[in-house]
């Protein structure tokens, strides 16, 4: 009797000493249902040749991180190298580059809609109208037209080299050429490219601030030229002010902008934190990455939440970190492999 109520004791102790889980819960391998709260489509980048790149879904209300949804909800796999993802018009466009494809899904279910094929190796889409989008690419000199709602590839327009990043403002969309030192400005009803803009070495990523100035970031190639954040006067097409990094082995990436549109992010090993109307770069991070490799970022535009994505070792599962707009410490979540890409949903 007293040896039995021993054994209580103790299971009840150890019952109550056991730690509560912290943060995030990780799901794996069940079907994906919607569900209440705005959700973070974070993008897996999978490893080149072996066609795991994932979805990973987070819930900004249940805490709750669903991973691999793609492949759980369509029982096939996404393919080769997530590289970007793209809302228009309620559906998600992921655009997965060495499988040469952008795949199309339905938002309520994360289940495929179409895929955009005949592509070389693209990089980033953008929807223009229900009958035309542009999807940038890596190596085939060309930006491909195609059809968002055909999902079928229309036209091209030639270019010089790799395109990245693009958008649109007032009727033209700009392209930041990777190859060289060129933003692009097309006229989206003719597909005509209209003008081209000087920068600095290696565009890469492009924003639009309040005052509806286009800031472009520049990496500078590998230790090519020093790497610059540039502002253009859209009005003009003309660079009003180029910020210069003081190291040439600096590689700043992954610009992005706030809900207010007047304060920049980007990646520099850490994040950093610059106002629109600053005219120094800050020389302090805003958020360390200590021992993470960060490989994505992302500003929630519904609450200014700032996602950072660690690849850890580019083998096991990575790690998104999460912090308020004042860069207080959030949570961790626990995703597929080499995440890198955020797009935000609305519930």
């Amino acid at each position: 009797m007293r040896l039995t109520i021993y054994i209580i004791l103790l299971l009840l102790f150890f019952s109550a000493c056991k730690k509560k889980e912290v943060g995030p819960q990780r799901v794996d391998g069940i079907a994906y249902f919607k569900e209440a709260g705005s959700k973070v489509v974070i993008g897996c980048e999978g490893n080149f040749g072996t066609a795991n790149a994932s979805l990973s879904i987070y819930n900004t209300e249940t805490n709750l991180v669903s991973n691999n949804v793609f492949n759980t909800q369509n029982n096939l796999p996404l393919g080769d190298v997530l590289q970007s993802t793209s809302l228009f018009n309620g559906d998600l466009y992921i655009v997965v580059n060495n499988s040469n494809k952008v795949v199309v899904v339905d938002t309520s279910n994360f289940k495929v809609k179409g895929t955009i094929t005949g592509l070389t190796s693209p990089r980033y889409f953008l929807g223009i109208s229900e009958s035309k989008g542009y999807v940038t690419d890596l190596f085939a000199n060309e930006i491909s037209i195609v059809n968002p709602s055909t999902f079928q590839k229309i036209g091209a327009i030639s270019v010089s080299s790799w395109t990245e990043e693009l958008l649109m403002n007032n009727g033209n969309v700009y392209v930041a050429q990777k190859g060289t030192n060129q933003v692009l400005v097309i006229d989206s009803s003719t597909d005509e490219i209209t003008d081209s803009i000087t920068v600095g070495r290696e565009p890469n990523s492009l924003v639009v601030d309040a005052f509806n100035n286009l800031w472009v970031l520049c990496s500078g190639g590998i230790n090519e030229a020093q790497p610059s954040l540039n502002k253009i006067n859209i009005s003009s097409n003309s660079v009003t002010s180029s910020l210069l990094f003081n190291d040439i082995s600096d590689s700043p990436s992954s610009l992005r902008i706030d809900s207010s549109k007047q304060e920049l992010f980007y990646l520099n090993n850490d994040v950093f934190r610059q106002s629109i109307s600053a005219t120094s770069l800050n020389s302090s991070s805003y958020i360390s990455a200590g021992n993470s490799i960060l490989y994505g970022l992302g500003i929630n535009p519904f609450n200014n939440d700032i996602y950072t994505a660690d690849a850890i070792d580019y083998i096991q599962p990575g790690k998104v970190f999460r912090y308020d707009g004042a860069g207080n410490s959030l949570d961790t979540l626990s995703v597929g492999l080499i995440p890198q890409d955020f797009t935000f949903l609305e519930n």
